[in-house]
């Protein structure tokens, strides 16, 4: 049986609306499978500066750029008693190229993708659910269930995974492994009202570290703020108390919140998302590749989700149209995208694991001018992942730093509140 479409692909978020541009733009016959309507909220609101490149690659730089959202330009971050700060500011660091960007609303920025995904020639249907796939012979075929609640089947050469948090074929497949001891849950809305830094520091993202929590406050417009806690989830659960009380005593007992909070009101009920930081064991099979959080997520604390969505779904789409034009079900590029993926996030995730240690955050509350380390660290958090060597080493030296620290002060010992 022949196939109607060249990819298939599940989910029309940053990931999938990547992929099916970059597909689309090479002359290749996708179909997007989006179960929402949308615009839908999201979270993930908070971009990195090297998202630049790729929205000028896909030609909707100029749109993201035009729609008004808040411009970024650096982050801060806070103790929980606001005794101590840093800030990074990405114009500041020697090995940062990109020097700002934006914080979005997923609802209106994830529209702004997806809608130009379908005037690159891409077909998008929206209020479609998938409920089965599978790989047979030449082709990958879904079958999904349509808003009138009809089922349809879709063959095609590759089947695209971005259906997201939700990991569609990974969860079916038995391939979720979640990171050991890293079981969070997050509890976040939007509120007007919040005193968030203005002049120069205007459009910058605070985190704010606590004990064993920390907190994101980002500001999506002068009038509105996404403001979200992240927590273990086991802590949660022995608490036995409900997401608003835990998400209001955690706000009344932090000084760096509490103090920007002082009138806020909530414009929106509170999100719960629990279980979100996982790996799939495998991200490339035949004539199936997984993308953005299907690939695998994690802590969202230095906001590199939408660039590792997007930089997967572009990476994949480009080794999905290689395959297709050599007739191969699966290449060494398309098992070579999963290697770098991995590694991307990796890069992430050291930063991730560490942040919850008291001697990384003793050596990053205290930035030390030497060598240019805080440099480096400028660089990740302004979202380069691949490095040259001259960042790459100074950020080994600091995680060597942070090493040694468990052992024999390199900086003042502080107390982490």
């Amino acid at each position: 049986m022949g196939t109607a479409w060249d990819v298939i692909i599940i989910g029309g978020g940053p990931a999938g609306s990547t992929a099916a541009t970059t597909l689309a733009k090479a002359g290749r016959r996708v179909l997007v499978l989006e179960k929402a309507k949308f615009p839908r909220f999201h979270i993930g609101e908070s971009l990195l500066t090297y998202s630049k490149p790729i929205f000028e690659e896909l030609g909707v730089l100029e749109k993201v750029e035009s729609a008004g959202f808040m411009v970024k330009r650096g982050a801060q971050f806070w103790m929980g008693d606001a005794s101590r700060f840093v800030q990074f500011v990405f114009a500041d660091g020697s090995f940062t190229e990109h020097v700002q960007t934006f914080q979005v609303e997923r609802a209106k920025f994830d529209d702004i993708l997806l809608k130009h995904s379908q005037e690159c020639g891409a077909v998008v249907r929206e209020e479609c659910t998938v409920t089965e796939h599978g790989v047979e012979g030449d082709a990958a075929w879904v079958k999904f269930r349509t808003a009138t609640g009809e089922m349809e089947e879709a063959r095609a050469g590759f089947m695209m995974d971005a259906s997201g948090l939700s990991n569609f074929t990974g969860t079916r497949e038995g391939l979720r492994e979640y990171y050991p001891g890293h079981k969070k849950m997050t509890v976040f809305s939007h509120f007007g009202n919040v005193q968030m830094p203005d002049g120069s520091r205007t459009g910058d993202i605070l985190i704010i570290r606590r004990k064993n929590s920390w907190f994101w406050m980002i500001p999506l417009s002068a009038e509105k703020t996404s403001v979200g806690l992240v927590m273990d989830k086991d802590e949660w659960v022995a608490s036995g108390k409900k997401p608003k009380e835990v998400f209001d005593e955690a706000v009344a007992s932090t000084k760096a919140v509490r103090d920007r909070m002082m009138q806020a009101e909530p414009l929106e009920a509170l999100h719960v998302l629990t279980d979100f930081s996982y790996r799939n064991s495998r991200l490339a099979s035949p004539r199936l590749v997984r993308v953005g959080d299907a690939s695998g997520f994690i802590d969202p604390i230095f906001s590199s989700g939408v660039l590792l969505a997007m930089t997967s779904g572009q990476h994949a789409a480009r080794e999905v149209d290689k395959a297709l034009a050599k007739g191969r079900e699966i290449t060494f590029g398309l098992r070579w995208y999963g290697w770098k993926t991995r590694r991307r996030i990796s890069r992430y995730w050291e930063f991730i694991e560490n942040f919850y240690k008291v001697p990384f955050s003793q050596l990053f509350f205290q930035p030390q001018p030497h060598f240019r380390m805080v440099c480096a660290i400028n660089s990740v958090l302004a979202g380069r992942v691949s490095m040259p060597f001259a960042a790459w080493w100074r950020l080994r030296a600091f995680f060597a730093l942070v090493w040694l620290q468990q052992h024999v002060p390199v900086v003042r010992k502080i107390a982490i509140r």
